[in-house]
């Protein structure tokens, strides 16, 4: 389960959507209709969220929960994703430099509707990534302070995704 103060401050903020990346994947729907009545998209980590398998059938169920967005490291899974009307975010993890063009070739075959880049703090390094994509690019990982989110934002970045609340936008 989200953490409780996590989730009433996500949900107190401007941001309109709340990343949920941990918890009982069996027990998603009531915060996701929390998340609702707030006014917001429910985005999910299936790979992260326990009980469920990154498969079709844990796409389906996080769908029938009310899941805007789905997001995963497996690409394959774009297209069921998107088949199940959720929007399919694609989360590629840069731990080296050589993992950026086999980052953008996973993401070109498997045509999320957004890319979700980590560490997001290489985006300013790495802008070259952006023209080349055609979706919105979020970055998640190392962004600290609101100087990093100036510089993510400068490069390119449609947003941010972090666990730091004091980094997320005041209602």
């Amino acid at each position: 389960m989200v953490a409780a103060e996590h989730l009433e401050r996500a949900l107190a903020s401007a941001s309109p959507v709340v990343f949920l990346l941990r918890g009982d994947g069996l027990a998603q729907r009531s915060p996701i209709e929390r998340i609702h009545a707030a006014g917001k998209l429910a985005a999910i980590h299936l790979d992260l969220v326990d009980g469920l398998a990154a498969d079709a059938h844990g796409i389906a169920w996080l769908a029938r929960c009310g899941a805007d967005a789905i997001i995963s490291s497996h690409g394959r899974l774009m297209p069921v994703i998107r088949r199940e009307g959720c929007l399919a975010i694609h989360r590629v993890l840069l731990s080296r430099r050589s993992h950026l063009d086999g980052a953008m070739k996973a993401a070109a075959r498997a045509a999320p509707d957004v890319l979700e880049v980590l560490p997001g703090i290489l985006l300013p390094s790495i802008t070259q990534l952006l023209p080349r994509l055609g979706i919105p690019v979020l970055a998640g990982g190392f962004i600290r302070s609101a100087d990093d989110v100036r510089a993510v934002m400068a490069a390119g970045a449609a947003g941010i995704t972090t666990s730091q609340a004091d980094l997320w936008p005041s209602a």
